[in-house]
């Protein structure tokens, strides 16, 4: 399954892309996805962009940064980490032309390993700003994210006698816990 998906819909229409496409994170961490909009050259007043994700090994953490290309929410960012599904709905009054406009950054937290496609759905919609709500949406490259266990944790070593272990001591026994 590759991350770059084609629709039918005419040329130089709108495209939505993951960024970054990839990458390693470990477990228990978080990461930053941007979806970004480019518009080919058209004017795009409206998106309605569905993603999934694979619930068992990525959970979307609700404190995502609210910077936007949308000027109007048309229903409130939603999160569905039991069936790892995410909804934005907004519109931008007048139309934006751009070539990489953030829609949303979404922070997940990696849960456990595994590999993790981010996808966009077929529900979604890009809108022309043409008075008919012509779906322009074309083309998606969607992430794909390898998600590996965090090194293990060795012991913690302490000493009463050495305290600063970058420093020289002159006593020879050392008492270590």
């Amino acid at each position: 399954l590759g991350i770059f998906a084609a629709r039918g819909a005419p040329a130089h229409a709108a495209s939505l892309s993951l960024d970054p496409p990839g990458g390693a994170y470990v477990g228990g961490s978080t990461f930053e996805v941007s979806i970004l909009l480019n518009s080919q050259g058209k004017a795009i007043n409206a998106f309605d962009v569905q993603l999934e994700f694979p619930a068992d090994k990525l959970q979307v953490m609700p404190e995502g940064n609210g910077h936007s290309i949308a000027a109007v929410w048309t229903m409130q960012p939603q999160y569905d980490n039991q069936r790892g599904l995410v909804r934005l709905q907004g519109g931008i009054p007048g139309g934006i032309v751009t070539q990489s406009g953030l829609i949303l950054r979404i922070p997940f937290r990696v849960k456990q390993p595994g590999n993790a496609l981010v996808r966009f759905l077929d529900k979604t919609r890009v809108l022309l700003h043409d008075g008919r709500g012509t779906d322009a949406f074309e083309n998606a490259v969607n992430g794909m994210y390898s998600l590996t266990l965090p090194a293990p944790a060795g012991p913690i070593v302490v000493s009463e006698t050495h305290p600063d272990q970058t420093r020289w001591h002159a006593r020879s026994s050392v008492i270590l816990s």
